[in-house]
This record gives C-alpha cells, structure tokens and sequence, in this order.
C-alpha cells in the first residue's frame, strides 16, 4: 500500500512538474521538452513562429505525440507532419478574408471588430467599414462585432482569398447598448491607441440636450481633460489649447467655422452623424496641422434598403432628414454579373437639412411692437442653417465613389429707423441697417478602391470655402420747413473675409497579416487667405453740394502645404503592441518654405487581460491662425497663415495611461499628460472687436504654454443604466515676455473638473438622464493698486509704463488709474449645474417612431458666474490696511437661469 501511494505521489509530482513546465513556456521550449521525452527531432525553417507563448491545455507524458503536436501548433499557423523519429514543420498557407459590415440597412459600421475564434487574431474596420484579416488555410469561426448590435458569427473554409461581408442588426430594446461585446478591439484594453473616443449616434443624441437639439461639441464638452470656456457657447478648449488649435474634419474636408449663433449650436446636423473620433493625446501620423485635439466626423452613407427619414421639431430650430437608395440591383442581375451575394450594389442618397426659427418669431413680435411706434422702428432678424448632402455610389465590391456637400450659414440683420417730425412734416429720419452673414461650404468626392484584399485605398478630391461679411449703414438726412433735404450724413462699412483651400488626399491601407498594419499617403492643399477686405464710404453735405470719402484696402495671403505620413501598428506577442509614425509637413509663402518632421510613438503593455499600461508622444505643427479677440465665435474673427515674420506653432505632448476592467461591466482607466507649446500667438494690445489684418503679424507676441493633468474615468455599462465619472486635474500656464515677465494661468484653467452622468432605461417607452458638471471657476485679472499718477510740469500727465503692465490698464481718468500686477491672479467662484432629460417613445398604428424630448437645463437653477464688477473703496483718508493694501471688491453676476426646452420627433 505504501509502495502505491508513493508511485502515485512520484506521478503526481511528475505531473505538476510537467504542467508548470508546459504553462508559460514558449513554443520552441515546448518543443524542446519532447524532443528529451520521447526521442524525437524536429526539422523546421527559422523563420516559423515558435519564440511565441503556448496557451494550450498541459502536456504531459500520457499525451500522444500526434495529440500533444494538434495542442502545441494549434492557432499557429503551423503544419505538422510525422515521419519515424522526424516531426517535419512547415508554415500553412494563409489566404485573406475581406469584406464589409454593415447594419441590416446597408450602413457601413466604423470600428467594428471582426475576431476569428479558431486563431484568436482579430481587426477592426476602417472609416469606411472595411476590414482585411489574413489567417491559415482552413476552417475558422468569425464572429463580427459592434456596440448596440447582435454578433453575427459564421463559418468559413479558407482555401482561397475570400470576400466575406458581415450585416449586423440593432439589438432591440437596447438603447443603452448594453449587449456585452466580447473581444472589441475598440476598447481601451486591447488598442494601442490613447486619448481616444469614438461617439456613434446613440452618444450624441441623449436623452437631454440643449434647447433639446443634439450636439456634436456639447458631447465632447463632457469628456475628461476639455473645458467648455464660456457657458452655453460651444467652446472646446483641449488640454489647456485655444479654440482655433482644433482640428475638424467632415468627411475628410476642413471645417472653419464649427458653431452657429454665437456658439449656442455647432454645425454638425446630428441626424446625418455616424461616427466622431475624437483625439485628445497620442496623434496618429495620419494627422497633423493643428496643436491640440482632433474631431473626425463621418456622416452616414444612406439606406440601401428603402427610403427612410425624420423630422424634428424643437424649441428653437429643427430638422428634417432623409436617406434611401436611388437604384438597387435586383438578386438576378446581380448573378448575372457574377457579383458577390449580401453586397449593396447601386446608388444611395443622404439629405439632412436643420434651420432655426428665431426669424420666424421675431418678425410679427417686432411688427407687432413697431405698429404702436410711429416715431421708431426697429427690427432684428436672425437664422441659421445647415444642409448636408451625400451620394454614394458603388461600382462593385472593391470600387466606391461618393460625394458629400454641406452648406452652413448665418444671418443676422438689425435695422433701426428713426423719425422726428415737426407740425406734420419729416424733420430728420435716421437709418441704421446692420447686416451679417458668415458660414461654411465644404465639397469632397472621394474614390476608394480595394488592389489587393490586403491593401485598400482612398482618393479624395477636398474644396472649402469659409466666408463673413459685414455690412453697416448709417444715413441721417435732414429737412427743412418744406420737406426739402438740406444735409445728409452718411457713413457705410463693408467688411469681406473668405478663405479657399482646394486640394487633394490619397491614403492608403495596407494589412499584411493580423498582427501588421500600415498606413500612408499624402495631401496637398492650396491656401486663398483674403482676410479684411474693407470698403469705408463717407458722404456728407447740404442740399446743393456733398463731399464723398471712400477708402478700400485688402489683404490677400496664398500657400501651398504638402504632408506626408506613415505610420505602423505592430503587435510583438500577447502583452506588447506599438505604433510608431512620422508625419512630414512643407508650407511654403511668400518665398518661404517651413518644413517639419513631426514623430509619433504609442506603446502599450498588456500584463493581464483585463490591464493595460500605455505610453505615447507626439509632436505637433500648426501653420494657420484664428485672430479674434472675444471668447465667443464672431464673424469678425477671420484666419490667416503663418508668415515670413512668424513661425510655425509646435507643441510636444508626452501621455501615459493604465486602463482596468475589473469585470465586464465597468472600465476604469487614468491618463496623465504633459503638453509644451511654442510660438503661441496674442495680440499685443488691440482691444476692438476686429483686430486690423493688416500687418498683423507685426502686432502679435510670440509665446510658450505648458500644460499638465491627471484625468480619472469609470464607467458602468448595464443592460438598463450606463454611468459614467470623467474627472480632470490641470495646470494651464502661458508666457509672453512682452506681456508679463513670468509664468502665468490662463483663463481657463479650471483646477478641478468633474462631470458624473447616468442614463436609465425604465422600459420599452421612456429614457431618463441626469448630468452634473463641475469645475473651479475661470480666472480673470484683478486690481492690486489704485493710484493717482503726479500731474509734472511740462511732461505727460500719466508717465509710460512697462508694455506687460500698460496692457492691464483701464484709464479712468487723468490722474486716478487701477493697476494691474499679473494676469489672471484671482479665481471666480466654482460653476456648476444640473441637467436633466427625457425621452418618451411611442410606435403609430403605420409603424412609425415617435419621440418626446423634453429637456432641463440648470434644474436647480444656479446662476454661475458670466459677468464680474469691480469696485474700489478707499479706507478713510485713501490709506492702505496693515498688510499694505487697498480695499477692492468684485461683485459677480450670473444671467442663465432653469432653461426648459422640449422637442417633437417622428421617424418614417
């Protein structure tokens, strides 16, 4: 008895030491194992995979040799063959799959994963829903995956490359997509990819929105590390960078001008949105020209199914949309030519139009009040609109081409017309006519073609053109007893300001196997800057004789940018994976050329499945520049290129980052980043509302920025509430020498950001939000000193002072003036709110979706801080405290109050 439990112990041991040996091991220290085991040799060629980990089941010596070499070589790509004592190696013969996926309306999903069970290798697809996965000749199991969606999983034998599209349907009665997505290599964990999130539709169009109109940069206000500047104005202010270091993209096209109404709403019509990436750290090569943030937004292609739309009716604007196919070839002609069953073939149509209705309200209000007014009469008029066009065609499984328009535009118009009259008769009438119009026209046809079913590539022809124009008149005319003219005094100023870039891209994807990808192409874009073409008419006189003063002056501003880029996503084994990448960049003007080399490298380590570290660093270049001097988007603001005077702006940005799942539900992850700029711009002391263009460059300082953060986010996705925590901690400090000779914050810097939402899903019907943003208050310069400057014989009465200083000076007088010592240097009190919304849903008789929205801005009402008041009490006899000093005291001021809003959606 003895003697068989210590054979069985001895066997046991051998057994546990064999397991411990096999797990951890790589293929080729497996190998080894067996050959001292079982006498055997293997004959293979070098280049075969086998420093690659083993995460088979244990071998043992129990296991046959052909059973232990199926576990060893399985998901290897490795064929084995069995001759006497001699195991011959060879590698198998790969073939790729390629194709689509798309929902059951044919819409193209971006980011969606494709995963082969059989091999454990994975992708996902491209902006164009393409994906390209080379595997082993054989059997496989694909299972296509997307957020919101069923998985879709099927069989396949690979003999051959092979052509396999994937239509995913929405999972019903899961609005928060809470379908548990295994292997999405979107998510945090498992991409190399930081400072990356991608919005669909289902994460813009919540359940509460402002006026209840869904917003593209409303959204991303909400994530960690942006501030939102100005409230209500859709400001985006990315790790500390200004509005205009912003990169927008719409189909590929450049986007000037992102807002409408001061702010209020942004230009993307969300009904026609499928997708925004949006990058805050760690820049592909793909992109360049901007310093901090890039939003790419794709719009959606159109049903291939049938014709599909929406209208919307909200408080202040709304909308209608449409989509659906023009042709459709029939299952018949589609064999006819051999072509590939589950593919649309034909043409699709996507029209999104959105208009506000202010205009519509304030015409019969101002006639209303102007037919009670006979001396004035005054009238404001104001609308907006955006139009998004898109048509798709497809040529065949490796052929597409579509073009996408979109038009945006602002008006705004207040005229004011006033009469005095004497006994009866017209004595002086004086007209003021105000006329603004500014917006967007983007066009971008692009072809894209499938070479091989491992490389895909883009060709897109880009045309833009931004525009304001401002129009201003003031004609006083005068009368005399008999009704007769006998003076006019006139003055009308023209204000023009466009830009027309025109130009090409060519982008290319290239996949040679799983664990591979690259990316590279190139773009050319000619610059047209005619920023402040101005016209000034001046007539005055009497009834017999008038004098006319008119003056013109343009600026124009050509340049040529040329980029290359290449970059590489490589996966060395399981736990690491890189992308390295270099973007090359040309702007030439007036003679010169500002060349760049801007690298880019992501890490990432992948010690467990549910943890990942990351590392990444890029270097930026910017080239254009917005000229404003107001917070608030202005048709006065216009952009212009860098000169010869001035440099290219730079910025280096160093990021880290761990991200856990602890379990399926919940993601944690933190990010911390480190940002330096150089060659920042700021006027040096122009304070109107349209800084001159002229020269302009000889009247701007050159600075440094440096900003830093640390950025906390959780999330909790369920099957009926999704929670989300996106916490900010940041230092945003700037330095111009000739403004202030130090280290300063700027007016954003909000130490403390926090912003917790939670969506809940009660039923089939009804959808409830709750969001709750803080964040420490904006800066802005405070009094030190209130001083009265000696009034010297023979010289100035206020003595010059330093140009950092005479910057912060309001005159307030000849001997009295407030003195200002360093920027920025208090702390407004702390902004927060609430907001609440509620979807209502209900199906007609006809099948179709109806939709109540009614939404809460502010619920408790708070009245944060927008304007501040500053005032000075002397202490008796104008003397200073104990510490030395004076007595000041800012009076705040907060105008936005509770703002209900509801709007009215009916989808056919």
């Amino acid at each position: 008895m003895k003697r068989a439990l210590i054979i069985a112990a001895l066997l046991l041991c051998h057994l546990v030491f064999t397991t411990a040996q096999t797990q951890g091991s790589s293929i080729r220290q497996v190998m080894a194992r067996l050959q001292a085991e079982r006498g055997i040799s293997f004959v293979y060629d070098s280049s075969l995979p086998l420093d690659a980990a083993y995460k088979g089941a244990p071998l043992t010596a129990a296991t046959p040799l052909s059973e232990a070499l199926e576990q060893l070589f399985a998901r290897t790509g490795i064929n084995f063959k069995i001759q006497d004592t001699h195991v011959l190696l060879t590698r198998k013969q790969t073939h790729t799959v390629s194709g689509h996926v798309r929902d059951a309306q044919g819409e193209t999903l971006i980011n969606a994963t494709i995963f082969d069970i059989t091999t454990g290798q994975g992708t996902m697809t491209n902006a164009y829903g393409y994906f390209s996965l080379t595997l082993p000749e054989g059997e496989h199991q694909l299972r296509a995956s997307y957020i919101g969606f069923e998985q879709q999983q099927l069989t396949v034998s690979l003999t051959a490359d092979l052509t396999q599209n994937f239509r995913l349907r929405e999972t019903a009665g899961q609005a928060l997509s809470g379908v548990v997505v295994t292997a999405d290599l979107n998510s945090p964990i498992l991409g190399t990819q930081m400072g990356k999130r991608s919005l669909g539709q289902a994460d813009i169009k919540t359940e509460f929105s402002l006026f209840s109109s869904p917003d593209v940069i409303k959204t991303l206000q909400r994530l960690s590390g942006v501030q939102e500047g100005i409230e209500l104005a859709s400001g985006l202010y990315v790790h500390g960078g200004n509005g205009d270091e912003n990169l927008f993209l719409l189909d590929g096209t450049p986007l000037y001008n992102v807002n409408h109404s001061l702010g209020l709403f942004s230009s993307f019509n969300a009904d026609v949105v499928k997708n925004v990436d949006f990058y805050k750290s760690g820049f592909p090569a793909r992109y360049g020209g901007r310093l901090s943030s890039v939003v790419d937004v794709r719009t959606n292609d159109g049903n291939w199914q049938q014709l599909h739309g929406s209208y919307r009716i909200g408080l202040l604007d709304g909308s209608f949309q449409m989509d659906g196919p023009i042709k459709l070839k029939s299952e018949r002609e589609r064999e006819a030519r051999g072509e590939v069953r589950g593919v649309d073939f034909g043409t699709s149509f996507n029209i999104g139009l959105r208009r506000s209705w202010l205009d519509l309200l304030t015409r019969p209000i101002f006639a209303l009040v102007n037919s009670s007014n006979d001396e004035e009469k005054i009238t404001v008029n104001y609308a907006f609109h955006d139009l998004n066009a898109k048509l798709t065609h497809i040529f065949s499984q490796q052929s597409q081409l579509s073009l996408s328009l979109y038009s945006g535009n602002d008006a705004l118009s207040a005229d004011d017309d006033w009469r005095e009259e004497r006994d009866g008769l017209l004595r002086n009438r004086d007209i003021i006519e105000n006329r603004f119009r500014w917006g967007n026209l983007n066009a971008a046809l692009d072809w894209r073609y499938q070479f091989t079913p491992k490389l895909q590539a883009s060709f897109t022809a880009v045309y833009t053109h931004n525009r304001a124009n401002l129009d201003m008149k003031d004609d006083n005319r005068y009368y005399d007893a008999a009704g007769k003219e006998n003076s006019v005094i006139l003055a009308q100023h023209k204000y023009h300001s466009t830009i027309y870039d025109l130009g090409y891209r060519s982008e290319f994807d290239f996949r040679p196997s799983p664990r591979h990808h690259i990316r590279f192409g190139h773009d050319y874009t000619y610059h047209l800057f005619r920023p402040q073409t101005n016209s000034q008419l001046h007539l005055w006189g009497d009834g017999e004789q008038t004098d006319t003063l008119t003056s013109k002056s343009r600026n124009r501003h050509e340049a040529h940018e040329l980029t290359f880029y290449g970059e590489d996503q490589l996966w060395l084994n399981s736990s690491w994976s890189l992308n390295g990448g270099i973007n090359l960049s040309a702007f030439a003007i007036g003679g010169k050329l500002f060349a760049s080399a801007d690298p880019r490298l992501a890490v990432k380590y992948q010690p467990l499945p549910s943890l990942s570290l990351k590392a990444s660093y890029t270097l930026m270049t910017q080239s254009v520049h917005k000229i404003s001097n107001a917070f608030l988007e202005l048709p006065s603001d216009y952009w212009v290129p860098t000169t010869e005077r001035l440099r290219p702006m730079h910025s280096h940005q160093v990021a880290v980052g761990a991200y856990w799942q602890p379990w399926q539900p919940l993601m944690l992850s933190v990010e911390g980043y480190y940002k330096l700029t150089r060659h920042l711009l700021q006027y040096t002391s122009w304070a109107g509302l349209e800084p001159p263009a002229a020269k302009w460059d000889t009247q701007v300082m050159d600075g440094r920025g440096r900003f830093y953060g640390l950025e906390a986010d959780a999330q909790y996705k369920g099957r009926r509430l999704l929670a989300t925590l996106a916490y900010t901690l940041s230092w945003n400090e700037r330095r111009f020498e000739q403004f202030y000779p130090g280290w300063y914050y700027d007016k954003f810097d909000n130490r403390h950001k926090l912003n917790l939402t939670l969506r809940y899903k009660c039923g089939r019907k009804t959808e409830m939000y709750a969001a709750w943003t803080f964040h420490t208050g904006n800066h802005m310069t405070f009094p030190t000193q209130y001083v009265e400057l000696p009034n010297l014989p023979d010289q100035h009465p206020q003595p010059e002072l330093p140009a950092w200083l005479s910057r912060y000076q309001l005159d307030y007088g000849q001997e009295k003036r407030f003195i200002y010592e360093q920027p920025n240097n208090i702390t407004l009190p702390a902004y927060h709110r609430l907001d609440l919304g509620f979807n209502f849903h209900h199906t007609t008789k006809h099948g179709h979706e109806r939709i109540w929205n009614i939404s809460i801005y502010n619920a408790y009402c708070h009245l944060n801080t927008l304007w501040n008041d500053i005032e000075y009490k002397p202490l008796e006899g104008n003397k200073v405290d104990l510490a030395g000093h004076q007595t000041f005291r800012v009076k705040t001021r907060g105008y936005i109050p509770i703002i209900p809003s509801f709007s009215y959606t009916i989808k056919f």
